[in-house]
Order: structure tokens, then C-alpha cells, then sequence
């Protein structure tokens, strides 16, 4: 399996502090079946300012640290981009990391609310040539409300990352039903750990595939942490001519409940 969202690198966000902690996820990873990461810290221009060349230098320092204890394990750089209006700029200047330097992003939008004009933001960037994976939607309280949303992004073009936490109900109940609708409709296209430490947030796989390929069957759920992670690490499209997205269920109106 290969984990695209994983904030594994040491002292650069809200995940490990030191180079032990990361390599004791690295050990956790190696042993639930993870033959690599993409490493995602945070970038956000005010909490977390953390740049391309930094995240670059950090993922080989990383390695170098692997290949010396012979653990069998791949990084690449990357980064979870929070929405920002200095975001595309960043990103065609090279400051800001892509996924493994290529033209997959991985995009935090804000949970809380619903950004204005976020339809067209979307589809601008899709039209620039960028491929978007969009991180944890499920998690988004405007998703929660209204999936179709997600549903119509995905039609656009954007993909879909769920956390496996999220899956197996460990954000609550709703959180968990909602990721079971997402894959039965075919709009998740990859599960991630979002790992942030090996005590919680932990990045971790195997359960949450093993429930994945319940849902939607073990060939589809295979893609989600090992085929359509290595294209992105690939820098290359999703192949979906087989995996489109099936039409969300209408909410019933607040009437009908009586």
C-alpha cells in the first residue's frame, strides 16, 4: 500500500516532534503493510509556512535515516495546501509542494464553512492543467449537510481522499456512514491515514482497506491505497473509465419525517 496524506516529517507541523518519533511511524507504517508515504505537512501561510525546498530537504533527510537502520520504506515530498489566495501563485512558482513535485495537490479546504466562489476556484484550477485531490471531505460539516456537493466536484474533475479513521468510526458514527455512501457511489478515490503520530492518528491502513473491500469489493478498494496512489507518485492520471461516480441518494425533505 502506498499513503499519499501523511504528515510523517519531524518538527515541521502538528505531527512527530523529533526524527525517533518519525521513524517509530515509519516502523508502524512498514508493519501494517505501507511500503511508502507521500509526506503532506501542513502549509499554511500563518500556522504553517512550510516550503517546497524545506519539505524537499526534510524528506531526503528522512531517507538517509531509512537506508542507515535498512528499513524498506519510500517518501516523497508533498504537502496538505490550505486554501489561501496566494495558494495558485505559490504553486506556479514553485515555492509550494505538489505531490512528489508533479501536478497532483493535495487541498485542505476550511471544515467549518463553505468557501465563497469554491465551485469556480475548483474548476480554474482543474483548467490550469493542475490535478486536484481533495483531503477529507468527509470531515467538512458543508459535506456532512449536503454530499451531492461532493458528488459535482467529483464530476468536475476533482478526486476524492477519505481517512481510514474516518472509515472505521473514529470521528463519530456520521462520519463513518457518510465514507460508506461515498464509496458505494464510486467518490473516493484514495484512502489515506493522514498519520500524525503513533500514538493517535496513526498511520495506519490494513483495517480500514479490509473495510473498504467490504463495501465495494476488493479490486476497487485496492485502488484507492495502492493503484491510484502510485499514479500520482507516478505523476500520471487516474485511469476511471470503469470507475465512475454513481448518483447520490436525494434527502428525503424534513417533512416526510412526519
Amino acid at each position: 500500500m502506498i499513503d499519499i496524506h501523511c504528515h510523517v516529517l519531524p518538527g515541521m507541523d502538528d505531527g512527530p516532534a523529533s526524527m525517533d518519533k518519525s521513524m517509530a511511524m515509519v516502523r508502524l507504517a512498514v508493519a501494517d503493510g505501507i511500503r511508502g508515504a507521500i509526506c503532506t505537512p501542513h502549509w499554511h501561510p500563518l500556522f504553517w509556512p512550510n516550503e517546497r525546498n524545506a519539505i524537499v530537504i526534510a524528506v531526503e533527510t528522512l531517507r538517509l535515516r531509512l537506508q542507515a537502520e535498512d528499513i524498506a520504506f519510500d517518501v516523497w515530498p508533498g504537502s496538505e495546501l490550505s486554501l489561501d489566495a496566494d495558494l495558485e501563485a505559490g504553486i506556479a512558482d514553485g515555492r509550494l509542494a505538489t505531490l512528489n513535485g508533479g501536478s497532483w495537490v493535495l487541498l485542505e479546504l476550511p471544515g467549518a464553512f463553505l468557501p465563497s466562489g469554491i465551485d469556480n476556484l475548483l474548476l480554474n484550477f482543474l483548467r490550469s492543467g493542475r490535478r486536484l485531490v481533495l483531503a477529507h471531505p468527509e470531515r467538512y460539516h458543508f459535506i456532512l449537510r449536503d454530499s451531492a456537493r461532493l458528488h459535482a466536484w467529483v464530476e468536475m474533475g476533482v478526486a476524492v481522499q477519505i481517512t481510514a479513521a474516518s472509515l472505521l468510526g473514529r470521528l463519530g458514527p456520521e462520519i463513518a456512514t457518510l465514507c460508506r455512501v461515498l464509496l458505494e457511489h464510486r467518490l473516493v478515490h484514495f484512502l489515506a491515514s493522514d498519520g500524525h503520530g503513533v500514538e493517535n492518528r496513526r498511520p495506519l491502513l490494513r483495517e480500514a482497506y479490509i473495510a473498504a473491500a467490504e463495501i465495494m469489493g476488493s479490486d476497487d478498494a485496492w485502488r484507492l491505497v495502492h493503484t491510484h496512489p502510485q499514479a500520482v507518485v507516478r505523476n500520471e492520471p487516474l485511469l476511471l473509465v470503469d470507475f465512475a461516480p454513481l448518483s447520490l441518494p436525494r434527502k428525503r425533505p424534513w417533512f416526510k419525517f412526519w
